[in-house]
């Protein structure tokens, strides 16, 4: 066998496994749901987000992230490590909230449609 075939095997495998591991945490938590109990609480989403401008020395790309709440659980969340360098902390910190306001839109629109 070549080389480049055990790379090949091994990927699979490894794709093979990890699925396996989604598989069986889906299994174990088909039970878990979000309960909303009509009155308990106001049904108000919220979101924060946050970044890390220049966080890291070596490449000085920016780290964002956002939670949306609905009422006081969390719904969504997002973090990560974005492609391009921000030219300054008001950049970044534009870009957190424009992706924090994409996702209450979401939240708002799923809403809506119920």
């Amino acid at each position: 066998m070549n080389l480049k075939m055990l790379k090949s095997i091994e990927a699979l495998l490894s794709h093979f496994l990890a699925t396996k591991r989604v598989l069986r945490y889906f299994a174990r938590t088909l039970s878990n749901v979000l309960v909303f109990m009509k009155g308990t609480f106001p049904l108000r989403v919220q979101a924060f987000a946050d970044r890390d401008w220049g966080g890291n020395p070596d490449d000085r790309r920016l780290i964002s992230g956002h939670c949306v709440f609905l009422g006081c659980k969390i719904v969504a969340w997002s973090s990560k490590k974005q492609k391009s360098v921000s030219r300054s902390t008001m950049e970044a910190e534009y870009r957190s909230v424009v992706n924090a306001t994409a996702e209450v839109t979401w939240v708002h629109a799923l809403l809506v449609d119920t």
